[in-house]
C-alpha cells in the first residue's frame, strides 16, 4: 500500500511539476504549440471559387481542413507551366517552369495551389491578402 502511494506521488509530481519547471525557465508549452501551427505558406487543392467574394476555398494538404483564401489588391497570381508534359517527364532532371500571369477566373475546383503569405497563417483561420498564389500543373 505504501509503495502504491509513493508511485502515485511520483507520477503526480512529474505530471504537475514538469510544466511549472518549464515555465520557470521561460518555456511556455502553450506558446510553443501555437507557434507550431503557424506558417508562412500553405498548399492544397481548390474546392471552390467565389468570384464575387474575390476568394476561394482550399483543402489544406497538411491537415485536410478547409480554409478560405481571400485575395487582396496586391496578391499576385501565376500559373506554373512546365516545358514538358507533367505525366511524361523527360529524363533530364533540370528545368525552369514558366510563370504565366493568372487571375481568379483562371482558378477552378481541383487545381493544386501553393500560397505565400506575409503574415503567419494560423491553423483553422482564413488566409487574407496573401503575397502570391501559384497554380501548379
Amino acid at each position: 500500500m505504501l509503495v502504491l502511494i509513493a508511485v502515485i506521488a511520483v507520477i503526480g509530481a512529474f505530471l504537475f511539476g514538469v510544466p511549472q519547471k518549464l515555465l520557470k525557465y521561460g518555456i511556455n508549452t502553450q506558446q510553443k504549440q501555437a507557434n507550431q501551427t503557424e506558417q508562412l505558406s500553405i498548399a492544397g487543392k481548390v474546392s471552390g471559387v467565389t468570384l464575387a467574394g474575390n476568394s476561394f476555398k482550399l483543402i489544406n494538404i497538411r491537415d485536410g481542413k478547409e480554409v478560405i483564401v481571400k485575395l487582396g489588391s496586391n496578391t499576385k497570381m501565376v500559373r506554373l507551366v512546365f516545358p514538358f508534359d507533367v505525366k511524361n517527364p523527360p529524363e533530364s532532371k533540370t528545368f525552369t517552369p514558366k510563370l504565366q500571369p493568372a487571375t481568379l477566373k483562371d482558378l477552378k475546383a481541383g487545381d493544386q495551389v501553393f500560397i505565400r503569405a506575409s503574415e503567419a497563417i494560423k491553423a483553422g483561420q482564413d488566409v487574407i491578402n496573401p503575397i502570391e498564389i501559384q497554380i501548379l500543373p
